[in-house]
């Protein structure tokens, strides 16, 4: 098994058979951290093997997938010694035929990282200049073009990942210095040369799950920032309602177990610390308890952190995989063929996300409601602006929507496999489908909380905001970079986008 070893992030990132975590695949993804191959003579020697292992298989005449065979349904017909060369670029070409937005360079980096993990724990049978070819790429910010759409999961995401390959070999287009340009036009800009692929070497690029475990892991970071933001606006929308601190005391989710739940009740409870509108409205004419979008907020957004947890450690797992086929063994000289290429942990991880951020969007609304909510709401006007005109009522339409949104989207993937390559690939796991869902949905939970935001900013203005927690008078002053308190009616879309983006990048979330 591969070894465990740590890497320091203050420096680059050593790439061999060592664990990496998501933490350092969000830093070459969104901070441009940079990455070398190790120097470690023991991992070197164990790649040789693995490519040794291949070549004398090869040589004695035995059949290797996708290498002396053809692929797929066609794995029967076979490739000859003077043809495998030419076959290896016959894999990636048939590939380019991918649709839709293509990711960006954020992602695109992932991705690259992603499948230089995999390919290093030694069991592809790569040599270390294709390791280092990718290397180059990151450290150039020389980013591959990738189509969004295309991949069902199994064999892998097949599709996408030939465009990493193409762009290796100096076809297609890549992002460089701020420009998309052909992949042989940028990589002579770079000063880098086209990687000459030997046999296997294309098909374990395009054979593995990378493009899906980046996504995953981009949306989970994404969505763990969202969750954060979404405490922070309910103890806002508590402070607010006039509600009461009990709904969020230690024992009551001390005694439920859930480690998420408890993390968010003291995530509010601290956003509430020093607030004199907590608990001080009278209680005559009162329910005796707060509504449940605003009690139960630390069990739904809980939950949903729990569902975070295990998802991080499907993504960790399947980062750190051998997720490509075969599998060349260099230490008992076996070749495998298996399906570790089959992304359904990731899918469904993805399916829990989607599942989960819906019903955190679908609290967000219900909050919203109950700020218009006369009955609820302690004497704020349904318009929720002192001044006379129609305020935030349009708004609230666009919540609803983006809920309504968010619980349609929720809808699993991981049940929509759909036989295909001629009935080979009869069962396939849709998780790069699942991933690009889970991220549409997590931004349209952003935007239901963009909504609320703006919502509770001016209801706040409503009140004496000196009464207000430190954390709810910072939360405020957040908000109001982006939206300033509405003194007659005007368009909000710019005002939603960029609170949006704020809570995208974890910029309204307090300091631990």
């Amino acid at each position: 098994m591969p070894t465990q070893k740590k890497h320091s992030s203050l420096s680059d990132i050593s790439i061999d058979d060592a664990e990496v975590s998501l933490e350092q695949l969000i830093a070459v993804a969104m901070q441009g951290q940079r990455v070398r191959i190790s120097s470690d003579p023991d991992w070197l020697a164990k790649l040789s093997r693995g490519r040794r292992i291949l070549e004398d298989s090869l040589s004695d005449g035995k059949r290797i997938y996708g290498v002396s065979t053809s692929v797929g349904y066609s794995s029967g017909r076979s490739v000859g010694p003077e043809h495998s060369q030419e076959f290896a670029y016959q894999i990636i070409r048939q590939h380019g035929c991918g649709v839709g937005e293509p990711f960006g360079r954020q992602e695109g980096r992932a991705i690259v990282f992603a499948r230089l993990v995999s390919l290093a724990k030694g069991y592809s049978a790569v040599r270390p200049a294709l390791l280092e070819a990718l290397c180059r790429l990151l450290n150039h910010d020389l980013i591959p073009v990738i189509p969004s759409l295309g991949s069902v999961g199994a064999s892998g995401d097949l599709t996408p990942l030939s465009y990493l390959a193409a762009v290796l070999c100096g076809e297609r287009e890549a992002y460089y210095d701020g420009e998309v340009l052909p992949a042989a036009e940028a990589l002579k800009s770079a000063g880098l040369p086209v990687h000459d692929f030997v046999p296997k070497e294309s098909l374990a690029i395009m054979n593995g799950t990378a493009v899906m475990t980046a996504i995953g892991a981009i949306t989970v970071t994404r969505f763990d920032r969202t969750l954060a933001a979404c405490e922070q606006a309910c103890a806002l929308a508590a402070e607010v309602l006039y509600g009461r601190s009990q709904a969020f005391h230690p024992t009551a989710h001390t005694l439920k177990h859930h480690p998420g739940q408890i993390a968010s009740a003291a995530a509010i409870r601290k956003a509430l610390h020093g607030s004199r509108m907590i608990d001080s409205h009278k209680e005559a004419d009162r329910i005796i308890q707060d509504p449940y979008s605003i009690r139960c907020s630390p069990h739904v957004i809980g939950a949903a952190r729990d569902a975070s947890s295990w998802m991080r450690q499907v993504l960790q797992r399947e980062l750190n995989s051998v997720n490509d086929n075969p599998i060349v063994d260099p230490d008992q000289g076996d070749t495998i063929f298996a399906g570790n290429f089959y992304g359904g942990h990731i899918a469904l991880a993805m399916d829990l996300l989607k599942t989960a951020a819906a019903s955190v969007a679908d609290l967000i609304d219900r909050q919203y409601a109950l700020l218009v909510d006369s009955r609820l709401n302690v004497g704020l006007p349904e318009t929720l602006v002192g001044y006379e005109g129609c305020g935030l009522k349009a708004l609230q339409l666009t919540c609803s929507a983006l809920a309504a949104r968010a619980v349609q989207r929720s809808a699993p993937d991981t049940v929509l496999s759909r036989p295909t390559e001629v009935n080979n690939q009869d069962k396939v796991s849709m998780g790069l489908n699942a991933a690009l869902n889970a991220a549409e949905v997590t931004t349209l939970v952003q935007q239901v909380l963009a909504t609320q935001m703006i919502a509770l900013s001016n209801a706040a203005a409503l009140r004496d905001e000196t009464l207000l927690s430190i954390e709810g008078k910072r939360f405020l002053e957040m908000i109001r970079m982006k939206s300033p308190v509405l003194t007659f009616d005007r368009r909000l879309d710019g005002d939603l986008q960029g609170l949006t983006e704020m809570i995208d990048q974890g910029a309204v979330i307090s300091e631990p």
